[in-house]
C-alpha cells in the first residue's frame, strides 16, 4: 500500500529498499521505520523546495546526496540551538555527577576536563528535540495518507 505526502507517492519498493537501512526484530517494525524515514525526508525535501533550497524541476532528478545536502541546508536555516554557556555545563555536571567517573581509577573527572563534552552533548540533543519539534510541525500542515506519523515515539529516527 502506497504513502501519499501532499501528493507525492512513496512506492512499496522504495520502502521496500529502505527496509535494509533499519535491521529490527521482526519484518514489521523494520518496515515501520523504513516508512517513517520516507516519509520524513519527503517532508523535508518538500519544504527544501519550498524554501528554494532544490529546484523543483529538478528534484525528482537528484542524487541522494544532493537531497541530503538540500535538507541539511534547510535544517541549518530554519533550527536555531543556542550553545550551552559555563553556568549550564556546570548545572548538568552537578546533576549528573555519577556519568563523570573515570573508569580507570574510579575517580571523579574534574568539571574542566568534561565541559566539552558536556557542551557537544546539551548542543546534540537540543539540535535533536529542534529538529524533531520542526518535523513533527511540518507533519502537522502535510497530508499524510497511508502513514500514521502520530505512531512516531521519535521522528529522528534515520
Amino acid at each position: 500500500m502506497p504513502i501519499i505526502v501532499n501528493k507525492v507517492e512513496i512506492t512499496d519498493d522504495e520502502v521496500y529498499g529502505e527496509m535494509q537501512h533499519h535491521p529490527a526484530n521482526n519484518v514489521d517494525s523494520s518496515r515501520h521505520q523504513a516508512m517513517q524515514t520516507l516519509v520524513i525526508k519527503q517532508l523535508l525535501l518538500q519544504e527544501a523546495i519550498e524554501k528554494k533550497f532544490v529546484n523543483a524541476n529538478v528534484a525528482n532528478y537528484l542524487r541522494d546526496e544532493d537531497i541530503e545536502l538540500a535538507i541539511e541546508s534547510l535544517l541549518k536555516q530554519e533550527i536555531s540551538v543556542p550553545e550551552a554557556d559555563e553556568q549550564t555545563c556546570e548545572r548538568y555536571y552537578q546533576h549528573n555527577l555519577e556519568r563523570f567517573i573515570d573508569k580507570t581509577t574510579r575517580k571523579q573527572l574534574a568539571l574542566e576536563a568534561v565541559v566539552p563534552l558536556i557542551r557537544d552533548y546539551l548542543h546534540t540533543r537540543s539540535l535533536q528535540t529542534g529538529i524533531s519539534q520542526y518535523i513533527k510541525v511540518l507533519a502537522g500542515k502535510a497530508k499524510i495518507e497511508g502513514f500514521d506519523m502520530d505512531r512516531c515515539d521519535n521522528p529522528l529516527v534515520q
